[in-house]
């Protein structure tokens, strides 16, 4: 694997994190809701997610994927159920910023988990590692040293791409904090969520 097909891969995966979708959505409203100690580790579980396909992409498990598409499905839904529980929570929490005192570690435990649920069951994710991944790179080529180029490479477009929508959520989060507008921050926060679970949710069809 040289330097430009590397290159070459991190840019399409740039793009293709880039455009808008229920993880970004997912995203967004997570950091509305609970700031970027929450978005942060949604942010590594979805590169987990990531590296995850990638994984499967390189070890030439794309047909078992297909096989197990059912096990999928459900992976996606549970992704879905958990998003709504979270939609759900966030419009109905009519509690000040005092409640981002809670256990930091239970919730972004949580966030990372959510991010990658979301991302096994993203089929923007599934379409690019088991589809579009083998055009840019020779998987046959991928040793253990190119792996490793491969999975750190990764999570640096992700978060690169990623933190800024987090970045500007935050500040958001932040100047609706001082507008005593916290409801309606939550209730977008719901909306983007709940939105987010609805696409994975039509998308699993």
């Amino acid at each position: 694997m040289t330097i430009a097909s590397l290159a070459t891969y991190c840019v399409a995966l740039a793009i293709a994190v880039a455009i808008p979708g229920p993880g970004v959505m997912a995203l967004i409203g997570t950091a509305l809701g609970g700031g970027l100690k929450r978005a942060v580790p949604m942010i590594a579980g979805i590169a987990f997610g990531d590296v995850t396909w990638l994984t499967l992409a390189v070890l030439g498990l794309a047909a078992i994927a297909e096989i197990y598409a059912e096990a999928f499905t459900v992976i996606r839904y549970i992704g879905v159920a958990y998003l709504l529980y979270l939609a759900w929570k966030f419009w109905t929490n009519t509690s000040e910023l005092k409640a981002d005192q809670a256990d930091t570690k239970r919730t972004a435990i949580a966030a990372a988990i959510n991010g990658y649920v979301i991302t096994m069951g993203n089929p923007k994710a599934m379409l690019f590692y088991l589809a579009l991944l083998p055009v840019l790179l020779d998987l046959t080529a991928i040793g253990v040293a190119e792996f490793a180029m491969i999975i750190p490479a990764t999570y640096v477009v992700l978060f690169v791409v990623l933190m800024p929508y987090a970045l500007l959520a935050t500040g958001a989060r932040e100047w609706l904090k001082s507008t005593n507008v916290y409801k309606i921050m939550n209730r977008t926060a719901a909306a983007l969520i709940g939105t987010a679970a609805i696409v994975i949710g039509l998308r699993a069809h």
